[in-house]
């Protein structure tokens, strides 16, 4: 079996859990094997380091900013005047 970073079953209470994959287990499914119980669940000094994690600055892609950028300016015509709409008469 191929190992997969999805989080499994176990990890919904964690807030190590980011949905597709767990902050600190590369396979998450391993930490639960046989009975055991996940390093990262209850451990406060991890749990620490992912808020503060969370709280970093986060760098946008040039995709997110591009997005966000859509639109914002305004558009003129390259004289600066308004051209007339389709149908309309002087």
């Amino acid at each position: 079996m191929v190992p997969s970073a999805k989080p499994v079953r176990k990890c919904h209470a964690c807030p190590l859990n980011l949905g597709d994959r767990c902050w600190h287990f590369a396979t998450p499914r391993d930490q639960w094997r046989a009975g055991r119980r996940c390093a990262g669940f209850d451990n406060a000094t991890l749990q620490a380091e992912f808020r503060l994690w969370q709280k970093r600055p986060q760098v946008k892609t040039r995709k997110e900013l591009r997005r966000e950028n859509s639109g914002a300016r305004k558009r003129s015509s390259v004289l600066g005047e308004q051209r007339p709409k389709r149908g309309d008469k002087h």
